[in-house]
């Protein structure tokens, strides 16, 4: 659970630094796109006391097949007034790149790592981080304070009349 956490206040501060300018809503599929992949998580867990338990659903959503997969049926589900398909895809393709990323770092990978490139079974994986640990959570917490900060100094620079745009 400290991952699932970690992908959203990371997902958040993303979220609040690509797209300042744009609609909650906007923002929100960023933040979506940042924990969609673990949806996997329920769905494997309903599947293991069937006789339809397919183990390679967690490999498949972790790939980049996977987030494509995902962001065209997710971004299929919104209907934004002023965000076309094409802008919901690519909001949420950036907040599953960023949950790969993350995953990336993570050292149970170990003796898999994640398949980007499913199904062939080619591992990624930087193996620096157990993402079970309680602390795992505080590096979420740390970009999300960062991401405010910066976005503080945005809107206050905006508001004095100078150079605001980064």
């Amino acid at each position: 659970m400290p991952d699932v956490l970690t992908h959203f206040l990371v997902g958040v501060s993303i979220a609040l630094l690509v797209r300042k300018d744009s609609s909650r809503a906007e923002r929100m599929l960023i933040v979506l796109g940042a924990v969609l992949i673990d949806i996997e998580r329920p769905f494997s867990w309903l599947l293991a006391n069937t006789e339809f338990y397919w183990i390679e659903l967690t490999p498949a959503f972790h790939s980049i097949l996977g987030v494509v997969f995902l962001s065209y049926s997710a971004a299929a589900c919104f209907d934004l007034e002023h965000t076309n398909f094409r802008e919901r895809v690519k909001l949420i393709l950036i907040g599953c790149t960023v949950h790969l990323l993350l995953d990336m770092t993570m050292y149970p990978w170990g003796e898999h790592g994640l398949y980007l490139l499913y199904p062939l079974k080619i591992t990624f994986s930087f193996h620096l981080l157990w993402p079970d640990f309680w602390w795992f959570p505080v590096f979420g917490v740390a970009s999300l304070l960062v991401a405010l900060g910066i976005r503080y100094l945005l809107i206050r620079t905006d508001s004095d009349g100078t150079e605001g745009d980064l």
